[in-house]
């Protein structure tokens, strides 16, 4: 009876870290060690903090940022942002908090090496291959309105840490390799690139399509239904077959309705590099 209770007691606590995925803005959101004292902290000095991290942006990406939302992490609190203008990404910075004298240290803003340039890498890539996106988006907006799956709230990508980058509610890009680093120095050496001048630099430095991985995110849009093996195929086969659509590494996840709202993970999905990525050269 004992040993009943207890696993009746575990399911509940499970289910209550689900959320059905229309339903989350990333609410419960929660970074390991973090606090929600930062968190409380933090909007005691949202000014100063906002200014710091735009400050921040700009000095050191050469980028104009809005700030989303305050995020409680180990000592700190994370502030996610995403650009204002070309080229498009989310990212976060992190603000150190001092429990005791309830201060935040505007004046040590940092983030973790790498992420915002992953970020305006992909944003490049993606002003570049403007019209090959708007292809994917139309597609995957399509799917949405014919089959019953859905993409993830924009409000729960701007929220969380969860997925950053260039990100849509269907999918995010991720590049890596040497020439985006090229890319990246010459968006710092030159923050007004225009879509012309990407795509010369592109054209010049051809990228190999495994460098630049896009992710497909995708959830049933009812509550208790596993994922759709019929259109997962469905739409592996159209990935395929398109051929007007960005060059790049697909891989494809479509989850059940839940979300986890501490973690912004799908719940139960069929995974999909199927069995590897689908290349698009």
């Amino acid at each position: 009876m004992e040993n009943s209770k207890e696993a009746t007691k575990q399911q509940n606590q499970e289910d209550e870290q689900y959320i059905s995925v229309q339903d989350y803005d990333g609410e419960g959101y929660t970074l390991r060690g973090g606090r929600d004292e930062a968190v409380d902290i933090a909007k005691q000095h949202k000014k100063e903090i906002v200014k710091a991290v735009e400050e921040f942006f700009l000095n050191n990406y050469k980028t104009e940022v809005k700030v989303n939302h305050f995020i409680g992490a180990k000592d700190a609190v994370s502030v996610t942002v995403e650009s204002v203008n070309e080229p498009f990404f989310y990212s976060f910075a992190i603000v150190p908090v001092n429990f005791k004298s309830k201060t935040v240290a505007t004046d040590q803003v940092f983030t973790l090496e790498g992420e915002v340039e992953k970020g305006i890498k992909g944003g490049l890539y993606v002003m570049a291959y403007e019209e090959e996106f708007s292809n994917l988006d139309n597609y995957l907006q399509t799917l949405d309105k014919e089959y019953p799956i859905i993409g993830m709230n924009k409000e729960a990508i701007q929220n969380t840490n969860s997925i950053h980058g260039y990100a849509t509610p269907y999918y995010f890009v991720t590049p890596v390799g040497e020439t985006f680093n090229l890319l990246f120095e010459k968006y710092m050496d030159n923050p007004s690139l225009d879509k012309q001048d990407l795509q010369q630099f592109l054209k010049d430095n051809p990228i190999d399509s495994k460098y630049i991985t896009i992710t497909l995110n995708l959830f049933m849009e009812d509550s208790d239904i596993e994922p759709d093996q019929e259109i997962f195929e469905m739409i592996v086969n159209d990935i395929k077959r398109k051929t007007n659509i960005p060059h790049g590494s697909y891989s494809l996840f479509i989850y059940e309705n839940e979300i986890n709202r501490h973690s912004a993970l799908g719940k139960n999905g069929i995974s999909g590099n199927y069995p590897e990525k689908i290349i698009k050269n």
